[in-house]
Order: C-alpha cells, then structure tokens, then sequence
C-alpha cells in the first residue's frame, strides 16, 4: 500500500514552485521529498537511512515491473 493510495496527495508540487527554478535538469517531485522528509522524521531514521529506503523500494518496483528476481 502507498501513503498516497490511503491519504490522497499530501504536498502538491505547486506548494512548491516558488523555491524550485525553471532552468537546468529537472529535479525529484518537490511534494514526494516533502513526504519522504516527513516519513524519515517519524521513523527517527537518518538521512543515509532514509536515502537507502527510497533506493531499495525504488528497486523493488523496478524489479517487480520488468519480473526479475
């Protein structure tokens, strides 16, 4: 189940538009770095913590997608 499954989308990326520029490589959705923020201080993990989560569930769905094991 994914947090935004269960409560909608919580922090719109226009929210944000003011502090992200127009030019250069487009960056993550502001709105999903919000909730992963969030996420890491409820779950009192560190930043490498955090970052190792999103990667390994990053994975996970890549894996799951193209059905390697």
């Amino acid at each position: 189940m994914r947090v935004r499954d269960e409560l909608g989308e919580l922090f719109a990326d226009a929210e944000f538009a003011e502090a992200f520029g127009a030019r250069g490589r487009p960056g993550c959705s502001p709105g999903q770095l919000a909730l992963v923020t969030v996420l890491q201080f409820a779950e009192s993990l560190t930043d490498r913590a955090a970052a190792h989560r999103v990667r390994y569930g990053m994975d996970l769905k890549i894996r799951a997608r193209s059905g390697a094991g």
